[in-house]
This record gives structure tokens, C-alpha cells and sequence, in this order.
């Protein structure tokens, strides 16, 4: 059966819309990117508040999460409608601010001597790098000669929170997606 349904005008305009707005984000974070030495002035707090939102905001299109965030946004704006699709964002938002808020809580409260020994030029830095970059060089020369990359015994291992996270994502929505925003953020630090 051949399906004749053609797509609805407003999904077009709808998608260019969102295509815009990301871009208009991208051209932000990039223009603060750029002036980030004149940002943040000695003594200002402002400044510094300024600088912290948009990292945060930076953080959305980290090359580790933002193919996530764009099927999911694509999964939802299908199937949701309008009143769910908002309260599903808007816990999105809350997820990932709540990350964010949370690490920036940490590191207030000590943990920055700990990070900062951990950074893209330090020995341990370079190290883990070098093996998370070996690891996937491997995993793609693996795939790319037809092998497939099965774990067993992490499948295993990760039904029951599949499972749980299944049950979860039909039960409660709201918290389901404050639950992924916040793993999406953490999912960027990869």
C-alpha cells in the first residue's frame, strides 16, 4: 500500500524556524567565544555570571551530545503535541540546569584544585585522551571491516536500567526528560 499523506505545510516552516534558532544560538556562543578575553573583567561579577551562561549554553552543541538533542527534539515535535512538547522541553531545561548548577556547586564548594589537574595539556589529560582516542580508532577500524561491536556482558549488565528506564520514560514523562536533560549535559563532558 503506497501512502499518499503529504507532509503539512506549517512542519516545514516549523523546522526552519528551529534550524534558525539554532543557528542564531551558534552565532551567539560563537561571538562569545571571541570576545571572551574582554568578558570577564578583574572584580566583576557580572562578567563572570555573563561567561558562565554561556558556556552553558555553549555546552547544548558539544559535538559528544548534540546529534542527541536533535533526534530527540525530532522524535518529540513528532509524536507530542504542543502542551506536551513544551512541558517535556521545559524539563529538559531544568535537567540541564540542574547539572550545570550542580557541578558549578561542586566546584564552589573545592573540587576546581581536582579538576584543574585533569585538563587537555596536563600528563593525565594527555593520557586519558590518548586511550579514549585509541579505543575508538580501534572500535571504528573494527566496524568499518563489517565486525559488529557487541558487549554481551554490558547488555547484560545494563538490561535492568534499560528496563527501568523504559518503565519510567511511559510513567512519568516530565521526570523522564528532566532525567535526560541532565544526562544529555553530562553526556556532553565526554
Amino acid at each position: 500500500m503506497v501512502n499518499d499523506t503529504k507532509p503539512k505545510l506549517g512542519t516545514g516552516i516549523g523546522y526552519g524556524l528551529l534550524i534558525s534558532l539554532v543557528l542564531l544560538l551558534a552565532l551567539i556562543g560563537y561571538t562569545v567565544f571571541r570576545l571572551y578575553p574582554g568578558l570577564v573583567a578583574p572584580k566583576t561579577e557580572t562578567g563572570l555570571f555573563l561567561l558562565a551562561v554561556a558556556a552553558g549554553a555553549a555546552s547544548l552543541f558539544s559535538p559528544c551530545s548534540f546529534p542527541l538533542l536533535v533526534t530527540l527534539l525530532a522524535r518529540e515535535a513528532e509524536t507530542a503535541g504542543f502542551r506536551r512538547l513544551l512541558r517535556f522541553t521545559a524539563a529538559f531545561a531544568l535537567g540541564a540546569a540542574f547539572f550545570l548548577v550542580l557541578t558549578g556547586a561542586i566546584l564552589g564548594l573545592g573540587a576546581s584544585p581536582l579538576v584543574k589537574q585533569v585538563n587537555f595539556t596536563s600528563p593525565a589529560g594527555r593520557i586519558l585522551r590518548g586511550l579514549v582516542g585509541l579505543f575508538l580508532v580501534g572500535a571504528g577500524v573494527w566496524q568499518v571491516n563489517g565486525r559488529s561491536l557487541n558487549f554481551i556482558w554490558l547488555n547484560q549488565l545494563l538490561t535492568p536500567l534499560w528496563n527501568t528506564q523504559t518503565n519510567l520514560r511511559r510513567q512519568r514523562t516530565t521526570l523522564s526528560a528532566g532525567l535526560y536533560g541532565f544526562g544529555y549535559i553530562l553526556a556532553g563532558f565526554g
